[in-house]
């Protein structure tokens, strides 16, 4: 949000868990330049279920960006190459599961590093989508299934094998394949957390990725810029889910919204976790367009849904005494009037209205609407983050209405840096 970024730009220049996958949505141009608030990358389109692959990216590029003023296209491909890896080798069954998490990014990060989209798949820099992820998709759910080459339990042990079919799948030119054998192995038996090495290749390992953000443990009522590492980031940023019972519901979840607020207000890039159904999602004109809202669901009943990773980047709050401070609209905290709305929009009495993030669905595009005037840019408002909506779970071949039953609360969790 505008309103918020002379304060960011002030202040900076001053092991696996167990967890839910998140099975991504995929109805799946640059930004505007006025939409630089968390120093975000360009808007790309996922093709396959692996938001939450392409969060991680737009988190690690904003925070690389803050720490060199340069951007870094981090290729989702090479991610998503290593998860299908590690999915095969570990007997996951006859079909590639595309769902993850930010703790499943994180392991492939710290175990395989990462490459520039242009190292890894060339043709991935020239259009906002990678229709490479969707082949390759299709290509190695072909050989897992009977008859295929991975179809056996005793070929997916074959290391050597899967890395070969998934070479052929992915189309990865004879240099890109060499650099993944000299780095891991053949087999992919190394790792950075063991012996691999990035000599002679153009894979980075995660403490040598420069990145910069805020932290409150050193000095809890200011924030300490941290320049570091992305190794050092995965390990410091923390996943805090939304309240979503108990006593005082609503006071739980205003103070959880404001410490997502200050950790925005200090320029840090935050990763949030939501359930979409796209009947909330509002296609007409106005300004609900391209919104996430109650209204609009209650007007179709439930629809498709899912979950979905994306990373923040605005929002906008209802104040006692400033009233709306609205999302685009920028405040300077060198003057005095404009730092006292700023901390008006802290206090608990004040109303969030929406959340505005950044998405994997394309800036572009004529079946999905945008926030208006931020192509691939959506509002979440909180009447439907809060819930509650009816529950229906996707089944193949069935209607959506056919398999509703209880409610879920939109809203899921968000993943803050240290000290908020």
């Amino acid at each position: 949000m505008r309103f918020l970024r002379l304060v960011r730009s002030s202040l900076v220049a001053a092991g696996l868990a167990l967890t839910s996958l998140v099975g991504c949505t995929t109805d799946t141009a640059s930004t505007e330049d006025n939409v630089v608030d968390t120093k975000n990358t360009d808007v790309e389109r996922q093709s396959i279920g692996n938001c939450w692959l392409y969060a991680t990216a737009s988190w690690a590029e904003s925070l690389h960006l803050y720490a060199t003023d340069q951007e870094f296209d981090i290729s989702q491909s090479y991610w998503t190459y290593w998860h299908w890896f590690d999915e095969i080798v570990g007997g996951y069954g006859d079909e590639i599961e595309t769902g993850g998490s930010e703790y499943v990014a994180f392991d492939i990060i710290k175990k395989r590093g990462l490459m520039s989209e242009a190292d890894f798949i060339p043709e991935d820099v020239n259009g906002e989508m990678s229709n490479r992820q969707a082949t390759a998709l299709d290509k190695i759910n072909r050989e897992l299934k009977s008859g295929g080459r991975l179809s056996t339990y005793t070929a997916r042990t074959n290391k050597k094998l899967v890395r070969q079919v998934l070479d052929e799948a992915w189309g990865l030119s004879s240099d890109v394949r060499s650099q993944l054998t000299q780095a891991f192995g053949s087999g992919a038996g190394r790792t950075f957390q063991t012996n691999a090495t990035i000599k002679g290749t153009k894979i980075l390992r995660a403490k040598d990725f420069k990145v910069r953000y805020p932290e409150r443990i050193t000095n809890k009522d200011a924030p300490t810029i941290k320049d570091t590492t992305l190794a050092v980031a995965m390990t410091d940023y923390r996943t805090v889910d939304y309240p979503s019972w108990g006593s005082d519901l609503a006071a739980k979840r205003r103070q959880f919204q404001i410490r997502l607020q200050r950790a925005m207000h200090d320029g840090a890039p935050v990763i949030i976790t939501w359930m979409v159904d796209f009947n909330a999602m509002e296609s007409g004109s106005g300004p609900l367009r391209g919104s996430f809202n109650k209204q609009t669901l209650d007007k179709n009943g439930p629809g498709r849904q899912g979950g979905h990773m994306t990373v923040m980047e605005d929002y906008e709050v209802v104040t006692k005494d400033y009233g709306l401070l609205a999302a685009g609209t920028t405040l300077d905290p060198a003057n005095p009037e404009d730092a006292k709305k700023l901390e008006a929009a802290l206090l608990p009495s004040s109303e969030i209205k929406f959340w505005r993030i950044k998405n994997s669905w394309g800036a572009f595009r004529d079946d999905r609407s945008s926030a208006p005037g931020f192509p691939g840019y959506h509002d979440l408002y909180m009447d439907y983050m809060n819930g509650p909506i009816t529950w229906c779970p996707s089944v193949e071949g069935a209607k959506t209405s056919s398999n509703c039953r209880g409610t879920t609360d939109p809203f899921e969790n968000i993943v803050l840096p240290p000290g908020y």
